[in-house]
């Protein structure tokens, strides 16, 4: 491809020492840039791409797309355009040759559930018979091809790269869920989607986007990008939906479960903790569904999934056996199974809001203890480490607080900021080592308990101020009650 051919697709742009050239590649990555590549130098949070503009011409860069010009670049080619981000966004969709213009593509936004209801909807998907591709916060998953993920939602070079591995693979659908970060970063401005899921919302990351509606309006741009063609599938139960049904030219299709008038809802029969049966009731037809997840959270996102399911055209029979087949999802009240005579689920809650919907949940079918383990990360939103200390003390009868991922703040810091929100006659104790927390909370739990250990759910790291180590607290759960941890006491 000519630089002069992808430039075309950008909507607004001045050039200084034009030459044609042949576009072998694009990143805004230094690191990875090689001879032929277009540099495009985006202004991050710890570092700026127009600082490594020259060391991406000595890789070989035949261009520099970026938010100004510099005087000591010559000889190459500098793209000034007014959004750095928006234009990798556009240039990544042309470079590609549009992926998504070629495949059904659905978008899941929210605060929670996010990763749950994609892979309730992937399920469904493949049930169908088709393959399909998964962009979202535990890995990127491109047929046989599995890449751990960094961040929910890549950036936008990278998201039109896994789709058109996707088809090169044969796979004509694909599933990603959409961070607020992804849709205020401009990182989807290239995919064309089919279907947008809207689940819930409930403060969060208010450290990037300073209060609730400033988040919501990011979230909104989801659905704002549908057309008239596509499908907004969104909560009934949540009153947000209202602010979302405005911004959408897309047909709406509603799920909820206390909403009588939606289009897909549930009526919960029976739940567990090995799982929930309810009564599936769509335009499509009556289903009993026997869920292996539990908590009407869960239900909410089997809901979601399956009236995606109907506007991509599948039946009823397809949404049973894609619901049903999905035996878990990583982290996300996970079972862990050690021959022990009480439960341990490992949870990613890491909001007041997820940790509360999960210790309901429990709360409501547990017939013993719930003993948690939990803390907060670093470098987070602050507001909401005294409401999950709130949290934890209203629904568990006993709790653990310990590390998250400190990142550069003082684990000891988070902790007291946590303490806040709980009195001091409350059953806890404070244990910064989170292996320990783990390993105490596993031997003191009795027949019949619960252990939830939350926050940090599939991750397999944990970030500390200078470095990150091999963290799992599956790993950890696994070396307790087989009896192969050393403990640290």
């Amino acid at each position: 491809m000519k630089l002069s051919e992808i430039c075309a697709v950008l909507e607004k742009y001045t050039c200084n020492s034009f030459t044609e050239k042949v576009v072998l590649g694009l990143t805004h990555d230094s690191r990875k840039v090689k001879e032929g590549y277009i540099f495009v130098a985006i202004k991050g949070y710890k570092s700026d791409g127009h600082d490594f503009i020259t060391m991406a011409i000595e890789k070989g860069a035949i261009a520099v797309v970026a938010e100004k010009g510099v005087d000591y670049v010559i000889h190459v080619p500098q793209i000034v355009v007014p959004n750095a981000r928006r234009a990798l966004s556009l240039l990544s969709e042309c470079f590609y040759g549009y992926p998504s213009s070629k495949m059904t593509i659905v978008g899941i936004t929210g605060t929670n559930g996010k990763t749950t209801t994609s892979f309730f909807t992937k399920s469904i998907i493949e049930s169908s018979g088709n393959k399909a591709g998964l962009i979202g916060t535990i890995y990127y998953q491109l047929g046989s091809r599995i890449i751990p993920a960094n961040e929910t939602t890549p950036e936008s070079v990278d998201i039109q790269s896994h789709l058109s591995d996707m088809l090169n693979n044969n796979i004509r659908y694909a599933v990603i869920e959409a961070s607020s970060h992804a849709l205020s970063q401009h990182r989807l401005d290239g995919v064309h989607f089919r279907s947008a899921v809207f689940t819930n919302l409930s403060a969060e990351h208010l450290d990037y986007h300073e209060n609730i509606k400033n988040y919501r309006e990011e979230k909104i741009k989801l659905m704002r990008g549908l057309d008239e063609n596509a499908s907004a599938v969104l909560n009934a139960d949540h009153t947000s939906s209202k602010y979302f049904v405005k911004s959408t030219a897309a047909q709406i299709v509603w799920y909820g479960i206390k909403d009588t008038s939606a289009h897909v809802r549930a009526e919960i029969i029976n739940m567990g903790v090995n799982g929930t049966r309810f009564l599936l009731i769509s335009p499509w037809g009556k289903e009993v569904i026997h869920l292996k997840l539990t908590g009407n959270h869960n239900v909410y996102n089997a809901l979601a999934a399956a009236a995606t399911g109907f506007c991509l055209g599948f039946d009823m029979e397809i949404i049973r056996k894609g619901l049903e087949s999905l035996n878990n999802v990583p982290g996300r009240l996970e079972k862990l199974e050690y021959g022990q005579d009480f439960h341990v689920l490992i949870d990613y809650a890491h909001t007041h809001d997820a940790l509360q919907v999960v210790l309901e949940t429990l709360r409501s079918i547990a017939t013993r203890r719930i003993i948690l383990v939990f803390g907060c990360g670093g470098d987070r939103d602050k507001g909401k480490r005294a409401k999950m200390g709130h949290i934890a003390e209203k629904y568990s009868d006993l709790f653990w607080i310990t590390n998250d991922n400190p990142r550069s703040e003082d684990p000891l810091d988070i902790i007291r900021e946590i303490q806040k929100g709980i009195k001091r006659d409350s059953c806890y104790k404070v244990q910064p080592d989170r292996k320990v927390a783990i390993e105490e909370a596993l031997l003191e739990a009795k027949k019949g308990d619960v252990v939830v250990i939350a926050g940090k759910g599939h991750e397999r790291c944990q970030i500390l101020k200078d470095k990150s180590i091999l963290f799992d607290d599956r790993e950890v759960v696994k070396q307790v009650l087989s009896g192969t941890m050393v403990s640290q006491n």
